[in-house]
């Protein structure tokens, strides 16, 4: 059993500590294209999908930021405010609840992973979302054991894929107005 919680564990850090992506039932906008994202050489001025494009950006690296680094000092302290920052719910939830599961080990994350996101839909609707699709190349990225007697054992699971496709879906929120990653999806099957 304890092994099997560690091979839960492993996979769900490996996967970012996010939970699956709820569905969308509801209709959107038109989105932009991918090759619609990115400024003309020589524009002065974005279009709306450019500016939503890198706010999202922005906004995801800020949740990769702050996700790393409750993952590698799980029980440090109440993580829940500071990932607020860059997460609503469900992710924001959903990771909270990982981090616990960290702390109850108790486990961390050592390392990072690579990384190469890219924008691969803009939604202008309301609310505006944009999908950011990433490669996770989980190589240098390692679950290890606090517990002890057996402090910085590797606790990765041997079956979990190490370089996966992941999306994102971060969305601009009102009051105050900011972008925030509402819905992650690691893409295990998918390899990168």
């Amino acid at each position: 059993m304890v092994q099997s919680w560690f091979s839960v564990a492993a996979l769900i850090l490996v996967s970012a500590g996010l939970a699956s992506c709820a569905a969308e039932t509801r209709k959107e906008a038109p989105s932009a294209s991918p090759s619609e994202v990115s400024l003309p050489p020589g524009s002065k001025t974005a279009r709306p999908e450019d500016e939503a494009a890198r706010a999202a950006l922005a906004a995801y690296e800020l949740y990769w930021q702050i996700s790393e680094q409750a993952g590698h000092a799980p029980r440090q302290k109440d993580w829940r405010p500071e990932l607020a920052k860059a997460m609503a719910d469900p992710a924001l939830t959903d990771y909270v609840n990982e981090v616990a599961n960290l702390a109850s080990v108790p486990a961390h994350t050592v390392g990072r992973y690579g990384r190469a996101p890219k924008v691969t839909s803009v939604s202008l609707g309301e609310p505006p979302r944009v999908v950011v699709t990433d490669c996770l190349d989980a190589t240098d990225e390692h679950l290890v054991s606090d517990k002890a007697g057996e402090p910085g054992r590797n606790l990765d699971n041997p079956d979990q894929p190490r370089r996966y496709e992941f999306e994102a879906q971060v969305v601009r929120y009102p009051n105050p107005d900011r972008w925030l990653v509402q819905q992650v999806q690691p893409r295990l099957e998918k390899p990168c």
